[in-house]
């Protein structure tokens, strides 16, 4: 949905606020359990579980049985209509960076250049660089091959070596404006976009840093552990990235082929493998486009056919395409596996990208007819009722207010967007800066990542890790970056009193 829709920002009246609600928001808790009960107990693939979970929940929150699909299927091609071509287009660029080398390449340079205990912070600052200009899914599948190739090197599980990757993307997009959520909170609260994006950089870093290295550190130590739970269920693979396989650099020519037999042995030339310069630019060019997409109208004017095209290219599928494209171009010529070589080599390698993502996108669409059963059947209204009902303060207000929609729904925009609508009116009285009100927001809207939110489902199938996994690893990293941003706002409302 978009983040403007009236439906999520009309005022609440708390005298509306009924036995009803208490039901609604029993019905959200009582799907998460059976959601846990059906993909955690019983073992059913996540698409059929959410699916089912989604069906009942429309059932048992009084919504009529014919609009139960309707509002299913919505909410699906809402979500694949968003995140479908980004996914797809980022297979494509994670393959290339595979097969060529490049990743390869860039990973050696992190973890050599920067060592084992350089390298969360060099992911850190390549997560934060990343996510300042692009939406989180974007920046997640541009970087999933570096994650995993980094993580082959170090001998790591994928899931806990990205872990500061994930850290700055999900605070940028929290906190930062030109992220739609952030950019829709600033104006609603008619705060200053300077300031925003100055104390949402400065917050957002020590968040990350705490959500990122530290709790990284943490869970090292714990997978370490003999007998730890992670240790057998953080597998060493993830869907992007695979490299090519590898031998000594003493090894030259002789590099392993397809089938165990080497190049040399059948008297095929391979291109010299792509470096770490190439995976950077088909890194950063889709950040580049996007960047520029978000200054077209600072840096040319509106209306002009530059400004379209700055507008076109920086619309975040478009950029994807476009990167995809260039990849194709500059890394096609670099690939390894003599099966890509041949005639028709990029097409196969295309197809071959595409299969690993299949799981992932039928999961999404299944969250997302969860999203759209839950919008229907008002438990984001419900939550926000009982969350005005406690008297706190304005800061820890916004943070409860968009934590609640959050934790009932799963959406960080909707959480967002629904907090900032209802406390928008009061923002002028309350005795506190907007720019602030944003930032207690948008840490609000990360709060503890579950099975309702897409997000968790997207991060479970890219690193094949399960439920319990997911639960341990990455809703404690946005639990974690939600206090931290709600302890950075209330310390800086202190001292810039």
């Amino acid at each position: 949905m978009g983040v403007g829709d009236s439906r999520y920002n009309r005022p609440v009246n708390l005298a509306l606020a009924t036995a009803h609600d208490a039901y609604l928001l029993a019905c959200v808790a009582g799907t998460v359990a059976l959601l846990l009960l059906l993909v955690g107990r019983l073992r059913m693939h996540a698409a059929l579980g959410l699916s089912v979970a989604a069906l009942a929940l429309g059932a048992a929150a009084g919504i009529p049985l014919e609009k139960v699909p309707v509002a299913f299927t919505a909410g699906a091609g809402e979500m694949m209509g968003h995140i479908a071509i980004i996914l797809g287009m980022g297979a494509i660029l994670g393959q290339l960076l595979a097969s060529s080398g490049a990743a390869t390449a860039l990973g050696r340079l992190l973890v050599e250049g920067c060592g084992t205990r350089g390298l969360p912070w060099a992911l850190l600052a390549l997560g934060i660089l990343v996510g300042i200009p692009v939406f989180f899914e974007v920046g997640l599948v541009l970087l999933m091959p570096i994650v995993v190739d980094a993580a082959r090197r170090s001998g790591r599980p994928p899931m806990l070596v990205g872990l500061p990757v994930l850290a700055g993307l999900s605070a940028m997009h929290c906190l930062l404006p030109p992220h739609p959520a952030a950019l829709l909170a600033t104006a609603e609260y008619h705060a200053a976009l300077a300031p925003v994006m100055l104390w949402g950089l400065l917050v957002g870093v020590i968040a990350a840093t705490l959500g990122g290295p530290v709790l990284f550190a943490i869970l090292i130590r714990l997978w370490e552990r003999p007998g730890s739970f992670l240790r057998g269920a953080l597998p060493q693979d993830a869907v992007f990235g695979a490299p090519v396989a590898e031998t000594s650099p003493m090894a030259g020519p002789e590099r392993a082929g397809v089938g165990g037999s080497t190049s040399a042995e059948k008297g095929e030339d391979l291109a010299v493998p792509a470096g770490a310069l190439l995976a950077l630019l088909a890194i950063l060019l889709p950040v580049a486009l996007i960047l520029a997409g978000g200054w077209a109208d600072a840096v040319t004017a509106k209306g002009t056919l530059p400004n379209r095209l700055l507008h076109f290219a920086g619309f975040p599928d478009v950029a994807m395409v476009v990167a995809a494209l260039v990849a194709l171009a500059t890394l096609g010529r670099r690939v390894q596996e003599p099966a890509y070589r041949s005639s028709g080599g990029l097409r196969r390698l295309t197809i071959d990208a595409f299969t690993p993502i299949a799981s992932p996108l039928v999961i999404l669409a299944a969250a997302g007819g969860l999203s759209g059963v839950l919008r229907a059947s008002g438990a984001a209204q419900a939550a926000v009722t009982f969350a005005m009902g406690a008297h706190m303060p304005p800061l820890l207000l916004a943070w409860a207010l968009a934590a609640a929609v959050r934790v009932s729904m799963g959406s960080a925009t909707v959480a967002m967007a629904v907090a900032a609508g209802i406390l928008a009116p009061m923002a002028g009285t309350m005795g506190v800066r907007p720019e602030l009100l944003v930032l207690a927001t948008g840490a609000g809207s990360i709060l503890l990542s579950h099975v309702n939110d897409s997000g968790f489902w997207l991060i479970g199938s890219l690193f094949k890790i399960d439920v319990k996994s997911t639960l341990a690893t990455w809703s404690v990293l946005e639990t974690v970056l939600s206090l931290t941003g709600l302890a950075g706002t209330l310390l800086l409302s202190v001292l810039l009193r």
